[in-house]
């Protein structure tokens, strides 16, 4: 066994027995190597950050969850066939959806994952800047080959919208909420974004790749004040969450753990989309939509539009009823506020 899967092993064998301490002694026994061998990749180990503690005469016990995104981190937790398979890990980067682009076209495979710990150039949609601070939130791009014609592109990131709202709600109890198309929200605060980006002829989609940022470790200090909508991150959310009573997490709390669980609810999302069309998902998009029965002002390639949002299309259109009372379908736009029906008609504003 070469060094590097020997390091794995060490580490593999501290997760296994996670409330242990573990001897050198049995820890070189289980792996045939010797104590100092150990001692040289319980080092490196906590050079990539893992808080391993030496208990004197006892040994080794590892005593919390790293939050390092490497592949040893979060392969083992995915049960998915394609996404996060082939996987790329970053300490920093300019972009993920830029360097997903650049292997699309080279042809790498469906659910191709590119991850990072840093980007330096992270954007969103009309390419506002996305802050990705080190170690402290998702910064993940995916590369797609979906048989879809053109047109359906935009109804992946719907997809993946649902998939994080889902495994959020599912895996921490956060009531995690989609604000049309693309961006995640709790408790009316943006915690995550969605940038989906296409190559295509005229009559198919030769890929897509979908880039996501999620705010997972951010304190408030770490969250941008200059936005259209306040932001929040899972950390700050879920310490309002375990304060309940009773409240016991079904999936541990993790970096890794969020990635994983994101991943695996989007691959059986997306195969659902793929064999059934995203009508199969129009209901479960209706029961999490954050604007659905409210006054929204969106924009649109034309202008703005005001009205109330009513309903989802079976494509994904937004439907949007005016003060005269007709309804608009609106295919691709951005909403720039959205109210509770009744109150006050915000001042007229622009991006």
């Amino acid at each position: 066994m070469d060094r590097s899967k020997t390091c794995l092993a060490v580490l593999a064998e501290l997760k296994r027995r996670p409330d242990e301490t573990v001897s050198g002694n049995e820890l070189a026994a289980a792996l045939g190597i010797s104590r100092t061998a150990i001692w040289k990749h319980i080092r490196t180990l906590r050079s990539r950050g893992y808080h391993i503690e030496s208990c004197a005469k006892k040994g080794y016990r590892l005593r919390a969850w790293s939050h390092s995104l490497r592949p040893e981190e979060v392969i083992p937790l995915l049960r998915t066939r394609c996404f996060g398979r082939s996987y790329e890990y970053h300490e920093t980067i300019g972009s993920t959806n830029d360097r997903a682009m650049d292997l699309a076209r080279t042809g790498a495979p469906h659910g191709t994952t590119i991850v990072t710990e840093e980007q330096t150039a992270g954007r969103g949609r009309l390419r506002r800047p996305w802050a990705s601070p080190r170690g402290l939130g998702l910064y993940v791009s995916v590369i797609l080959r979906p048989e879809l014609p053109p047109r359906h592109g935009p109804e992946t990131t719907l997809v993946a919208a649902l998939a994080l709202a889902r495994s959020l709600r599912d895996l921490y109890a956060l009531n995690a909420r989609i604000k049309w198309p693309n961006d995640v929200l709790i408790s009316g605060k943006k915690v995550a974004g969605i940038l989906t980006e296409m190559h295509s002829d005229p009559d198919r989609i030769q890929f897509l790749v979908v880039g996501v940022g999620v705010n997972v470790l951010h304190g408030s200090e770490d969250l941008p004040a200059d936005t259209l909508y306040p932001a929040t991150s899972l950390a700050l959310e879920r310490e309002k969450v375990v304060a309940l009573p009773s409240r016991e997490e079904s999936w541990p709390w993790s970096r890794p753990h969020v990635l994983a669980g994101f991943l695996n609810s989007w691959e059986e999302l997306y195969e659902t989309h793929m064999a059934q069309g995203l009508k199969a998902l129009r209901e479960d998009l209706i029961k999490v939509s954050a604007v659905l029965g409210k006054t929204v002002c969106v924009q649109v390639s034309e202008g703005l539009l005001r009205g109330i949002a009513r309903d989802l299309t079976d494509d994904g259109a937004l439907v949007l009823e005016n003060q005269a009372g007709e309804r608009v379908t609106v295919w691709v736009g951005d909403i720039l506020h959205l109210r509770e029906t009744g109150q006050d008609a915000p001042e007229p504003f622009s991006s």
